[in-house]
């Protein structure tokens, strides 16, 4: 009975391990501002900025203040390169926010997987 007891225990300390959310790097932090900024843009559509509001607010942590300076400046850039895009920029701009900020609002990139790093933030 001990034995049964100590195995569930195990396995739900486990389970609420894996159920937790994985931690942005600070390059995936800082990219998730850039996100936000091209979701909430109305030139590229507008859209629901709720889920990575939540995602950023979980991620902020405890970073340095550099890693949110340079969250809010990719963020500035963002929704200025989405008011100044010509058709070219604007078709680019809406595939990184269906891609890359899709995948990283859904956790690809929390555990490694795709979505990449297209504009330098290593």
């Amino acid at each position: 009975m001990l034995k049964v007891m100590i195995v569930t225990a195990s396995l739900a300390v486990s389970t609420a391990a894996l159920a937790a959310p994985a931690r942005l790097t600070d390059v995936q932090f800082m990219q998730l501002a850039r996100c936000r900024a091209l979701v909430a843009s109305s030139q590229l559509g507008g859209g629901d900025v709720a889920a990575f509001d939540a995602a950023f607010k979980a991620q902020r942590g405890s970073r340095d203040n550099f890693i949110y300076e340079r969250a809010d400046q990719l963020a500035d850039d963002a929704a200025r390169d989405a008011r100044r895009a010509g058709p070219d920029k604007r078709n680019h701009l809406i595939a990184e926010r269906d891609g890359v900020c899709q995948a990283l609002i859904g956790g690809t990139m929390a555990s490694g997987g795709a979505g990449g790093n297209p504009h330098g933030l290593n």
